[in-house]
């Protein structure tokens, strides 16, 4: 396995998130990911499917996922997530080959604790393809939904209860927010929490009109005993990410937050996302360009960038996946980092100065005005 190392170009997110994520980062050669670091934390596949479907992309991605084998097999898979379109870009056979190839090159985590995670729009929910998904292990569902029109005349809570009498282990619900209106979110959202999902994921909050704040959803929220995570996710109380944040174990990564522990994505197909130690990759956009690739043996890597040790850019990040994991600055750390970027500490002390946040024993706070001003105050802090 060998990487080409002639690529250029820039990263093509696929939400707002990853957009974020990696702003800091500066341009690496790809050689780079694969330098010798420890090897005994968990990994995790990223497998994206385009919007249009490639007559051999199943053993393209087979092909990917064997050159990646070669280096990281002895290593415990504790998740495998289908991200994207699957269920328009492959047929059900091609997803169950792709399973089961995929479950026989890598260490399994034991005792049947993987996370096997699925995405969907409205268009997949048929009992064939939940059966299949059923099937095929996946024990977590990822459900994209626009919320431009209520759901009564989406039919909604037809939808919701087949994908309930399925028993997911856990149920996500995604929300595009960004052209809905304040009472029609709140219909969606009292629609949704009867259904007990383990998650709601809101995107779009900054596109819609100002009366609807993150503290207000957070409060709404609250209400039916769900907290807020981030600066998008909703959990109910009893959920591992909440007891991770307790545990002060979590990192924010363009695919959610997850433990501190698991270190790496292989990020597999047209257009996916990877991470390797401090550095993150992105695949090839073209469908030609990927098949290539392939074909010669090569990972299909357009582009690789990581956090540059001691560079103000990471120094900003490090403070960043603190407020959106933590909602909360450890006063030490920023204490060290105004050491080394006046700019940074400029920041936080205009936050200090506009009630952004609140000094609590060895911490800074993020307050309520804070929480309304998190995507702005991360924005400034890596725009530096």
């Amino acid at each position: 396995m060998y990487s080409n190392e002639n690529s250029t170009g820039a990263f093509h997110a696929h939400s707002p998130m990853e957009a974020e994520v990696f702003k800091p980062l500066l341009t690496c050669a790809q050689g780079k990911l694969f330098d010798d670091h420890p090897f005994a934390s968990p990994i995790a596949l990223n497998l994206f499917f385009p919007d249009e479907p490639y007559p051999d992309y199943v053993d393209l991605l087979t092909r990917e996922i064997g050159f990646y084998a070669k280096h990281f097999h002895h290593r415990r898979l504790t998740k495998i997530w289908f991200r994207g379109k699957p269920l328009l870009t492959m047929k059900a056979g091609e997803l169950a080959e792709l399973a089961f190839y995929t479950h026989q090159l890598f260490y399994r985590e034991p005792g049947g604790s993987e996370e096997y995670g699925f995405e969907c729009q409205p268009s997949d929910i048929t009992p064939g393809n939940l059966a299949l998904m059923k099937g095929l292990r996946f024990n977590h569902l990822t459900f994209s939904l626009n919320t431009s029109l209520p759901p009564k005349k989406q039919k909604t809570s037809q939808i919701l209860s087949i994908i309930d009498e399925y028993d997911f282990q856990e149920c996500r619900y995604r929300l595009d927010i960004s052209n809905t209106d304040p009472d029609t979110l709140f219909c969606w959202l009292d629609t949704l929490i009867t259904h007990h999902p383990r998650m709601i994921e809101i995107q779009g909050l900054d596109g819609m009109d100002g009366s609807v704040t993150l503290a207000s959803l957070a409060d709404h929220f609250s209400a039916q005993a769900y907290h807020l995570l981030g600066d998008r996710f909703f959990v109910p109380a009893d959920h591992m990410l909440l007891s991770l944040q307790k545990q002060s174990d979590l990192q924010y990564t363009p695919w959610g937050l997850c433990q501190r522990q698991l270190g790496d994505w292989l990020g597999v197909g047209v257009d996916a996302l990877g991470k390797l130690g401090s550095g993150y990759y992105q695949n090839h956009l073209s469908s030609h360009q990927y098949r290539d690739a392939i074909r010669n043996n090569q990972l299909p890597i357009c582009f690789s960038a990581s956090y540059a040790e001691g560079h103000e850019k990471t120094l900003a990040w490090k403070l960043v996946d603190q407020l959106l994991c933590y909602h909360c600055l450890p006063i030490q750390s920023i204490t060290d980092t105004a050491r080394v970027s006046e700019s940074i500490h400029g920041v936080i002390e205009k936050a200090e100065k506009l009630a952004w946040l609140n000094r609590h024993k060895k911490d800074l706070i993020l307050a309520e005005n804070g929480l309304n001003h998190l995507t702005q105050f991360c924005q400034e802090l890596q725009s530096l």
